[in-house]
């Protein structure tokens, strides 16, 4: 599915292989086993926290309902991140070739992640 074809190991998911292709690319040599679980770990903070400051620098007044608008950014975080962006760059084989259980538990975490983003983002505006 990737123009760039898979850039992604197999059974490496799609963190560690971004971590994995930074390191090599910055470092010259492939990371050992304990640097790539850090590197996973480090990158999925940090598009979670790049995606979570883009909502709140984005979204428009005080959230009225927490958990609708939570669960549209989660799911919408899902359909363009996991979906579309992870495939398209190599990360990931295409999302047929993983199975409906899956999705559904990727779908989960995102739904999650997206009411806790939403949740946390209006109970800073209303400490401010």
């Amino acid at each position: 599915m990737s123009p760039f074809g898979p850039q992604h190991e197999p059974d490496e998911g799609a963190t560690e292989a971004l971590g994995r292709i930074v390191y090599e690319r910055v470092v010259g040599r492939e990371p050992s086993p304990r640097t790539k679980t850090v590197l996973s770990w480090t990158a999925h903070l940090a598009v979670g926290f790049a995606t979570a400051a883009l909502y709140a620098v984005i979204r428009g007044g005080k959230n009225k309902h927490v958990l609708l608008e939570g669960a549209l950014f989660g799911t919408g975080l899902w359909i363009v991140m996991d979906e579309l962006t992870v495939p398209l760059l190599g990360l990931s084989d295409k999302p047929t070739a993983y199975p409906a259980s899956q999705h559904a538990q990727a779908l989960a975490q995102h739904l999650g992640f997206g009411i806790a983003t939403v949740a946390t983002t209006r109970a800073l505006e209303d400490w401010r």
